[in-house]
């Protein structure tokens, strides 16, 4: 016959407390239902575990042998019970996610920094890469959630996808770039212009693609960079104009190291998703994780 646990849990009361209804009265049940479960507790076992004297009882030998082990049990389910408390307070956990190189080098770095101030005993873990890379990851259960850069096209119907942040990409060009002398451009300036790209699968170079295949501008292709700061340092080093995040150019087209004169050119802007399981399957982790990110709009 399998043991209760339960069974255990009342054994130990009633062991520690030598009476039947001092135990009673911990465990908030009545003492014909500890005498009921002590009754099954000794079937299961087969043996007698408890006599009885004029103040109480006390552990016959099958009684002290198996004490040990009920309290194995009770201190196993006390932890687990102590593990799942700190798991819903986030005193641990793992916060498991993926991000595209422009979110994890422009915006994560903050929001993760506002998260591990709030719960430093969670463990975090980003992998990055281009939003393909990003979001194979997610689909081959590699990590719990992914930040990509609104493209990436038709997702499983068990996944959600919802926007957090809005971006612009701009054409930035070096000081020394002929571009660089006009205020604004239009397709007649990007005609034929010697363009750095980012590497298949990127999000910024799918929706510089597009944005110029609409308007029918054809550029040339001068070199093809993995990740947004090889193309950025190209581009500093004059080797030709690339489409990056103005989230990743930011701070250089500030202090002048890139010039980004204003375009016309419809079809720059773009969503920065969050895509992942519905919310009540993902760890508490990534749940609290997510409101940290900022709404859309």
């Amino acid at each position: 016959m399998a043991l209760n646990p339960d069974h255990l849990l009342t054994f130990v009361r009633v062991a520690r407390r030598g009476n039947l209804s001092a135990a009673a009265g911990e465990l908030n049940l009545t003492q014909p239902a500890v005498s009921s479960q002590i009754k099954l507790l000794t079937q299961a076992v087969g043996e007698p575990l408890l006599t009885r004297h004029r103040y109480g009882v006390r552990l016959t030998p099958a009684g002290q042998g198996l004490l040990p082990h009920a309290v194995a049990v009770e201190r196993a389910l006390a932890g687990a019970t102590r593990y799942a408390a700190d798991l819903r307070g986030l005193e641990t956990g793992t916060l498991n996610m993926a991000a595209s190189s422009t979110i994890a080098a422009a915006l994560l770095p903050g929001v993760l920094a506002q998260y591990h101030a709030r719960f430093p005993g969670v463990a975090l873990r980003v992998q990055q890469g281009n939003t393909g890379e990003v979001l194979a990851a997610l689909l081959d259960g590699a990590c719990e959630l992914a930040l990509i850069e609104g493209v990436g096209g038709t997702l499983p119907a068990d996944l959600i996808r919802r926007t957090f942040a809005q971006d612009t990409l701009r054409l930035v060009v070096a000081p020394q770039h002929p571009l660089a002398q006009h205020s604004a451009l239009n397709a007649a300036h990007l005609s034929g212009l010697g363009l750095v790209w980012r590497e298949p699968g990127s999000g910024t170079r799918e929706v510089a693609r597009a944005a110029l295949e609409r308007a029918g501008i054809q550029t040339r292709e001068v070199l093809t960079l993995t990740g947004s700061e090889a193309v950025k340092e190209a581009v500093i080093s004059g080797l030709g104009a690339a489409f990056m995040s103005e989230l990743i150019v930011r701070r250089e087209v500030v202090a002048g190291v890139l010039v980004s004169p204003r375009l016309e050119l419809p079809g720059l802007d773009r969503r920065l998703d969050v895509v992942g399981a519905p919310t009540e399957l993902l760890s508490r982790a990534v749940q609290v994780f997510v409101t940290f990110l900022e709404p859309a709009g």
